[in-house]
Order: C-alpha cells, then structure tokens, then sequence
C-alpha cells in the first residue's frame, strides 16, 4: 500500500471519532492539565506555531489564540477541514524529509498523537530541531507504553499492544511505542535541552505528574527547548 492511501484510510477511521479537544464538562481551572490543554498551555502568545500532523485541525484551533499556525498533513480531506478552522495549510508527507520550512521558521513545533505515526521519528525530530527557533520549543505527546495499567498487565502476560489503540489489531496502526525514557533520549539526541513532562490527563495523569511520577500517566507530554 502507498503511503498516502495508508493514511487516508487512517483518517477514514479517525473522521468518525473527531470530538472536541477539551469537553465542557471540565473547569476552566483545570483544562491546562487536560491531555490537549497541556500543550496549549506551553505554547507562549503571540508564537509562529506549527503543528505536524494536525489532521482536521480539531486540536490546532486550540492553538490560535496564542499565535499564527500552520497545519501540516498528507491527507487533503483533513486539511480542507482545518482551513475552515482558520488553519493555514500544507500538504505534505512527513515521512518525506526534509520538512518544506526554512531554517529558525517557528517558535512552537507541536506533535500531538503524530510521533507514534512515522517511520523516521528520530528523523522528524532533527528536522524540528532545524526548523524552529533559537529558544524555540517542541511539544510532543505520546501514548506511554509503560503506564501503570499496562506495567500491571505485563505481570499477567497480557499487555495492551501499544502499535495498536485497541487490545490487538484494530486497524489504527502505530509504528513505534513510546515510554518516558526513550521519548527524552530522543530528544537529547537530536539536540534539545531542558526537557521537562508536563502533568497530562484527568484525574490519574494529573496526580501522576503532580508526584513525579509521568511515567506511569498514559500519556507522556513533553517539551523540549533547543
């Protein structure tokens, strides 16, 4: 299968479950510690901002009020949905290096839920680096193969097969999985300093975070600064 059709089906299956970034029912005081407030809440105002693998744009409208974004993805049907979230879009592959930017273009790069998608993550990571600015920050969040659910999984033989969302093989593919370790080694890798987690998702994520312990959350949010 080609890759561009192999994320078009991926984004068939995903279109059906688009819901809001942040539900109503969550105070205000505490959106910031929900799993897409995390990242807003990291983005300084008035940043040039990009977003990869921004899909339809659900979450990158999060992003407006702190700056400009870009939204970038391969899927033509979920970009046409995210300029009239008022996104400005590129179509583009991201398995396909490098990056169509310039050198020192953004402030803020985010990749939300994206990493996990890529044959080259460490790749991608080199060419943010490259991309953003002096100062400049990555956000990443990642489902955390080594949360507590699944670490107690393990002691039963059964764990959740992380390179799927659901149990085993239902069809939203991930190519890599993620814990709080090699997330950071990767990004000291490729350059980035002062790399902090950030407590993500209600009420276990949260707490998890609050007592240092995000690697057990499930869900790792992640800033590093070049």
């Amino acid at each position: 299968m080609k890759t561009k059709n192999y994320y078009e089906k991926y984004w068939q299956k995903r279109k059906k479950e688009t819901k809001e970034p942040i539900r109503s029912i969550i105070p205000s005081f505490l959106r910031q510690f929900s799993q897409y407030g995390a990242i807003a809440n990291q983005i300084p105002s008035g940043s040039k901002i990009l977003d990869l693998g921004c899909g339809d744009g659900n979450v990158s409208q999060l992003f407006l009020e702190k700056g400009k974004v870009v939204g970038i993805d391969i899927s033509k049907e979920a970009l046409k949905k995210a300029e009239r979230r008022g996104i400005k879009t590129k179509l583009h592959d991201l398995n396909r290096l490098p990056l169509p930017f310039g050198d020192k273009s953004f402030d803020v790069v985010v990749l939300t839920d994206t990493l996990e998608h890529l044959f080259d993550p460490l790749g991608v990571l080199k060419e943010v680096f490259r991309i953003l600015t002096v100062g400049g920050r990555v956000i990443i969040t990642v489902p955390n193969f080594a949360r507590l659910g699944n670490r107690l999984r393990m002691l039963w033989g059964d764990p959740i097969d992380i390179l799927h969302w659901e149990k085993y093989g239902d069809g939203k593919e991930h190519f890599h999985w993620f814990t709080k370790g090699k997330i950071e080694h990767f990004l000291k890798l490729t350059g980035f300093k002062k790399i902090k987690f950030v407590p993500t998702g209600l009420p276990f994520g949260f707490i998890f975070g609050q007592i240092g312990l995000p690697g057990l959350a499930k869900m790792l949010t992640v800033v590093g600064k070049k």
